[in-house]
């Protein structure tokens, strides 16, 4: 399955496309499964999603599991979908595959050479960033093996 992260604290660092991102994930596969993960701030967003798509593909968590919970999803997930966040750390320290969004802060700042990341950036607003360009990394992320330096 892959998880993603909605809502945020920051208008800047909250991607506001995530059904344009969903619609083209069930493109591919119309029978991929979809975790939503989130707090309280991403209520509105997790009611428009729910309502767009099947169940069938779609389970929400948004603010209804503790932060452990949470944390074990990230980690059974194929890829989470984020931007950057705490969410996105912790996808990072159980070396999850993530796709993390950032905006006036690059990933260098935020990111380690061993993490299993595929970072986009804009400069000003993570709205900013295409959703093919998120599918784009998308598809690197999930065609890669990306291990750790380290470990080769």
């Amino acid at each position: 399955f892959i998880a993603i992260v909605i809502g945020g604290d920051w208008n800047y660092r909250t991607y506001n496309k995530w059904i344009m991102v969903i619609e083209e994930l069930l493109l591919k596969d119309s029978n991929v499964k979809l975790i939503l993960l989130g707090s309280d701030n991403a209520k509105e967003t997790e009611k428009k999603i729910q309502h767009k798509f099947s169940p069938n593909n779609l389970l929400s968590f948004v603010s209804k599991i503790t932060f452990k919970q949470t944390a074990e999803i990230i980690k059974q997930s194929n890829v989470l979908f984020c931007c950057d966040s705490g969410l996105m750390h912790a996808a990072n320290a159980l070396d999850a595959k993530v796709i993390p969004l950032f905006a006036r802060v690059q990933s260098e700042m935020r990111l380690t050479i061993l993490s299993r990341s595929f970072p986009l950036f804009d400069l000003l607003d993570v709205n900013n960033i295409s959703v093919k360009d998120v599918m784009l990394k998308y598809v690197e992320a999930t065609n890669s093996d990306h291990n750790h330096p380290l470990s080769e």
